[in-house]
């Protein structure tokens, strides 16, 4: 009998032979922000929103692409609710107010979010509200920084700054046509 004449084609060969024909060659992807920009949006499909955002953010700080085009078809236009509960309890608690700051600049949050959710982000000052001044279209913003159904107490105590919050608040309230109706505090 005569051993099989066909030869299997090597994974690595046909993974080389998508990424080339998605737009790049092989040779030229040595990290993850050299995928195209379609694999990076398909994969960030999987992610919750706050993720998906924070997964942006993330590939704009590490790499010379001109992030604009990239982020824009990962993290997408639905963003008329952004709720931090969405992500794993650990994670949220270490956001800094700079990485939610950039996470509402890369979403255009002014111009999109009507409902924000703070949920477990105990780890901010509310500096990170700064790109939602002036906003016309946010109706709710919640800083209790606990879930739905959870008791409000968050020990150690939320480090929210009044004189940080809001001028910020005052810039929305002052708009002519706000539509801010719902503000939670941490107690």
């Amino acid at each position: 009998s005569h051993g099989s004449t066909m030869t299997e084609e090597a994974p690595t060969d046909n993974k080389r032979r998508r990424i080339a024909a998605a737009g790049g060659s092989p040779q030229e992807v040595r990290c993850l922000t050299d995928l195209p920009s379609g694999i990076l949006a398909h994969a960030a499909s999987f992610l919750a929103a706050p993720s998906r955002a924070l997964f942006a953010v993330a590939l704009d700080g590490n790499s010379a692409v001109s992030p604009n085009e990239r982020s824009s078809s990962i993290v997408g236009n639905q963003w008329s609710i952004l709720d931090f509960g969405g992500i794993e309890k650990d994670l949220s608690a270490k956001l800094t107010d700079d990485d939610i700051e950039k996470v509402l600049l890369c979403i255009d949050a002014v111009n999109k979010v009507k409902r924000l959710k703070l949920t477990n982000c105990v780890n901010i000052n509310g500096a990170c509200l700064e790109p939602l001044r002036g906003s016309l279209i946010i109706n709710q913003i919640d800083l209790s920084l606990v879930g739905e159904h959870q008791r409000p107490n968050i020990s150690p105590e939320p480090q929210i700054l009044c004189e940080l919050v809001l001028p910020i608040l005052d810039s929305i309230i002052a708009s002519e046509g706000c539509l801010l109706m719902h503000l939670q505090f941490p107690q």
